[in-house]
């Protein structure tokens, strides 16, 4: 995140800065800690910071709403999905310096689902598995779940909540069988990811995988599973295809200074700040009252899309907005399988079935 962050400085200051002036980039690592974020927030204020970005945990952003509304210091982040925050900012007037330049958890959870919806119907599927991090973010995803799932005649019939510090996914997987599912749902945000892959192909589950997790979304996964994943659908915020005219010119920029890719984001905090040089620029001030208006207004494309603001003050999710890729896993490479408008034309996807107790991949056109 902070290399995105150096690169659109260093861009912005070699294009002559913003209003004139160079930015100067003051930085404090908050250690994913609230008591951390404070201080840290207190120490940005006190340098004379015209614009903070950040943080990326949502305990740590719940923690600084009531600063960011005394220091009334514009606050944008590229993370912390907490619906609690939305709650508060659309409540309250005090709160409109902070927005969220990327989605909610319950905007996550409604754009996963036109997927799973989507696949479900496509090869007749009603019962559902849901394994996911048993972390507060998950929460909206559960209770929007719950509630789509049977407008859209799907049933969760086994669902399997883990720590962070899982060790094994075989007893849920026979769970999940025993129950009928058809599908997994995988959800997770940290390392279980690996383990959950280890297991998957030695029990030689058998089941289309779908969702959402951070190691599964990276270029170099089909190396750390030694080709495991081969056939699951992933989500990515951020992906190296045409979203916008300027996504692959970003993508190939930093690959090329930093030899590796993106974290997912990296991209959003990239946008962000050229969202807020964009703001800058039209209110001619920096001032952060004068650029609430603006902002709220906005139409931004970035490199991960269009944004646009809710009054709650995130981005509106959609497909001509904010809105995930999902790619299926496939012989070491990422095929894009959704939204469909980039969906190339005669893709195929794997669908995995077990014939005589082994796994193996059907081909199917696409969508």
């Amino acid at each position: 995140m902070l290399k995105a962050v150096q690169m659109a400085v260093e861009e912005i200051n070699a294009q002559g800065g913003v209003l004139g002036h160079p930015i100067e980039l003051v930085t404090y690592d908050d250690e994913n800690k609230p008591e951390k974020g404070t201080s840290g927030y207190a120490y940005l204020v006190e340098q004379g910071c015209k614009v903070i970005f950040g943080p990326f945990g949502s305990h740590v952003a719940l923690a600084l709403l009531d600063h960011i509304a005394v220091h009334k210091v514009l606050t944008i982040s590229y993370g912390a999905v907490s619906d609690e925050i939305d709650k508060r900012v659309a409540a309250d007037p005090k709160y409109k310096y902070w927005f969220r330049g990327y989605v909610n958890a319950t905007s996550q959870a409604a754009a996963t689902w036109d997927i799973i919806a989507y696949y479900c119907r496509k090869f007749g599927l009603k019962k559902v598995a849901w394994f996911y991090e048993d972390l507060p973010w998950t929460i909206p995803h559960a209770q929007y779940g719950q509630k789509r799932a049977p407008k859209e005649g799907i049933e969760i019939v086994y669902v399997h909540p883990f720590p962070p510090d899982v060790k094994s996914f075989v007893e849920g997987f026979a769970k999940a069988k025993e129950a009928g599912a058809q599908l997994i749902i995988l959800q997770a945000s940290l390392t279980e990811d690996p383990i959950f892959t280890r297991d998957y192909v030695a029990q030689k589950v058998g089941l289309p995988v779908l969702g959402g997790t951070t190691l599964a979304m990276m270029g170099n996964y089909w190396n750390v599973t030694a080709g495991g994943c081969q056939g699951f659908i992933m989500i990515a915020w951020g992906y190296p295809t045409d979203i916008t005219p300027k996504t692959m010119a970003f993508y190939r920029k930093f690959v090329e200074k930093y030899g590796e890719e993106p974290f997912f984001t990296a991209w959003y905090v990239y946008d962000d700040i050229y969202m807020w040089k964009a703001a800058v620029e039209k209110a001619g001030t920096f001032d952060s009252d004068a650029l609430i208006p603006v902002l709220e207004e906005i139409e931004y494309t970035g490199v991960c899309g269009v944004y646009k603001f809710t009054e709650s003050h995130t981005v509106l999710v959609g497909p001509d907005y904010i809105y995930p890729l999902f790619f299926q896993w496939r012989d070491g490479k990422r095929t894009v399988v959704w939204p469909l408008k980039l969906v190339k034309p005669g893709t195929t996807i794997l669908v995995p079935k077990l014939k005589d107790g082994e796994v193996v991949f059907e081909e199917v056109p696409w969508p």
